[in-house]
């Protein structure tokens, strides 16, 4: 018997931030149908905040390990809350990040 996406998920250890809030014209996602699209998403600390700098110039090579991570568990953060459960995505059509170097 195999796990579940969210028992996989509770499995790494990862917390997940607060998922981004709509501000203005900005959201972070859009559901349209059976289709949920992210948007926008920034490497959030635990308090918030925003890690802004550039690899190489503000951040070393660790420190753009853990924002990249940061964006990533963002962007889960966001499904979490729109969609309710792992489990309930079936596919991931695509996956756009950029990392500053």
């Amino acid at each position: 018997m195999s796990n579940t996406a969210d028992q996989n998920f509770a499995a790494l250890g990862l917390k997940l931030p607060q998922a981004p809030v709509p501000m203005g014209v900005y959201k972070p996602c859009l559901i349209d149908g059976k289709y949920l699209y992210l948007s926008g998403h920034g490497p959030l600390r635990e308090d918030g905040t925003l890690i802004v700098g550039r690899v190489g110039r503000d951040l070393d090579i660790e420190g753009g390990k853990v924002a990249a991570r940061q964006v990533g568990l963002a962007m889960l953060a966001t499904i979490k809350a729109n969609v309710g459960s792992f489990d309930k995505v079936k596919r991931v059509i695509k996956v756009l990040g950029m990392v500053g170097v």
